[in-house]
């Protein structure tokens, strides 16, 4: 059956391996929000791939790769993204479609991005993904499809070019030096490189029908309408923007499986409320131990302890499946590990993740603590490698939030993992 995967948290859940390694089994992976914004991290036979707009499961050599509607999409990176996976040999053009109703990124998108950070700092990655979909929804975007037509994609650029230079000038005072004749020039050159790759994917999947991985990018704490208002991305990051991203309607997803990928502590990049959030020894040593970098950034990720209250939001309002748990090796240092069960504000406890970023900002976490296990489940294949004490804690996650933790992965390399049965899952234990 079609299959989901999404982020569960702040992102940077170690979706890339879990797509990859399950997308193995599917004909169509599905990109289909957010754009080079996103990066995804993937380790094959000990080669790394970072993929930022392409689809994981792309590294399949029998897999179709779509980047739907939903997307903002730099031709540029793709482009070049496209000729890095290409070098090392797997073909991707003749195996990759693009919605031609996805909207474009262009270089004067970059340029308001950093403008808007600087007057208020949200984090962003600079890849002027926040103004593309800002353009769009102000009715100024520009899609794949107006490339066909060069005439109209000169106006559109033009008039878009008259208003950020406007916009530079008398708001903010600075230097407005893109011209023209160069992004029209440079995009359309780009264009030429993936032409042949324009359909409209919509109908493409309809036609499908079956055998798809939908691949969300970053994750349901940063989508736009449901995550940390304004600390989010923005584009829907959860299920919510499924439909609208892929142009298919709600009931083609009605018999999918829907599946969170959270790792066994919580990171979030960028500023924003973290009410688990470690900034002691405790925090670097998780960040540390889990290589908590961004991938598309290089930015050091911000550390804490699990947040049930969050994962348990995230399943609600997906309406997940499962828990696909990543990076319980990292704690197997740790003598004693915490989850935060509720928050504290003042005399009052907080079950639910609440909207108002007052309210966030302010909390405390309530944690329940385990005793650590302090021995390796690094790369770990059988249940019996993972420790009684490893599994008590495994158990209080899914018991928490109301759904099974179905595979645990334990280790970067694409083939370290466990499934566990969903149908064994009744409340019980799994270990």
């Amino acid at each position: 059956m079609n299959l989901v995967i999404l982020g569960a948290q702040w992102g940077d859940e170690g979706k890339g391996k879990v797509v990859a390694l399950l997308s193995e089994n599917y004909e169509v992976v599905v990109r289909y929000q957010g754009g080079s914004n996103a990066g995804h991290t993937v380790v094959i036979n000990g080669e790394k791939f970072i993929l930022h707009l392409l689809p994981t499961g792309i590294l399949h050599p029998h897999t179709v790769g779509i980047i739907a509607q939903g997307m903002v999409v730099d031709l540029e990176l793709l482009v070049k993204e496209i000729k890095e996976i290409e070098s090392k040999g797997l073909r991707v053009r003749d195996r990759l479609f693009i919605s031609d109703r996805a909207h474009l990124v262009l270089p004067y998108h970059k340029i308001l991005d950093s403008l808007l950070e600087r007057k208020g700092k949200i984090g962003t990655t600079l890849r002027g993904i926040g103004p593309a979909y800002m353009l769009k929804y102000a009715r100024k975007g520009i899609r794949v499809c107006d490339l066909w037509d060069k005439d109209r994609f000169y106006s559109l650029v033009k008039d878009n070019l008259e208003f950020v230079e406007e916009l530079c000038k008398k708001v903010y005072c600075e230097n407005f030096e893109l011209k023209i004749e160069e992004v029209v020039d440079r995009s359309l050159e780009n264009f030429e490189e993936v032409k042949d790759c324009v359909i409209d994917t919509s109908q493409y999947l309809l036609e499908k029908r079956e055998g798809i991985l939908f691949e969300g990018a970053q994750g349901t704490l940063l989508d736009v309408d449901i995550g940390t208002y304004p600390y989010v991305t923005s584009s829907n990051s959860s299920a919510l923007g499924l439909s609208a991203g892929t142009g298919l309607p709600p009931k083609f997803f009605s018999k999918a499986k829907f599946y969170g990928v959270s790792k066994a502590y919580t990171t979030r990049v960028g500023e924003g409320p973290f009410p688990t959030e470690l900034k002691d020894s405790t925090g670097e040593l998780l960040r540390e131990r889990g290589g908590e970098y961004g991938s598309t950034t290089g930015r050091p990720r911000r550390c804490g302890w699990l947040d049930l209250v969050a994962l348990k939001h995230a399943v609600r309002l997906n309406g997940l499946d499962g828990i696909i748990l990543t990076k319980l090796d990292v704690l197997d240092a740790f003598e004693e590990i915490k989850v935060c069960v509720a928050y504290q504000l003042e005399d009052r406890i907080i079950e639910n993740f609440p909207a108002s970023l007052t309210l966030l900002e302010k909390v405390k976490p309530v944690y329940k603590s385990f005793e650590g296990w302090k021995e390796s489940t690094y790369g770990a294949v059988d249940r019996r490698e993972i420790p009684k004490k490893a599994w008590d804690y495994i158990n209080f996650i899914q018991e928490y939030v109301g759904v099974p933790v179905v595979m645990l992965s334990t280790s970067p390399e694409k083939d370290k993992y466990l499934w566990l049965e969903e149908e064994s899952y009744e409340g019980a234990n799994i270990g």
